[in-house]
């Protein structure tokens, strides 16, 4: 499993404070804006910054999705409870409305007949 969310943040908060100690040393040294993206250090702290950023975006889809399903679980465990209620409910009513019936009685069968033809 992955790095929690708690974690991801804390690795964006070092690399933001590197990648801002990063500008602070290139504009000491008179580097403009534009020039950030020519320095090789900048760009390695920069494509950290966004790596993380990204990891945390997903973690938060994936926060969404887990959300989602949880809820989705307790709204059909309620469903089934409420069927099972139902189904219960149900049954005792058919127990009590029947009445025993009197059995009507058949005629017994005896041993199946014999073919009529016989052998030739």
């Amino acid at each position: 499993m992955g790095t929690s969310r708690k974690v991801t943040e804390t690795q964006l908060d070092k690399a933001k404070a590197a990648l801002a100690a990063r500008v602070a040393a290139l504009k000491a040294k008179g580097v403009d804006a534009k020039g950030l993206k020519n320095d090789p250090k900048w760009r390695l702290l920069d494509g950290k910054v966004r790596q993380i950023a990204g990891r945390i975006r997903k973690i938060a889809e994936l926060e969404a999705v887990e959300a989602d399903l949880a809820q989705h679980r307790i709204e059909r465990q309620a469903q089934l409870a409420a069927k099972k209620a139902e189904k219960k409910a149900g049954v005792k009513k058919v127990k009590e409305d029947k009445k025993p019936k009197a059995k009507a009685k058949s005629e017994p069968k005896g041993p199946p007949a014999a073919p009529k033809g016989g052998k030739k």
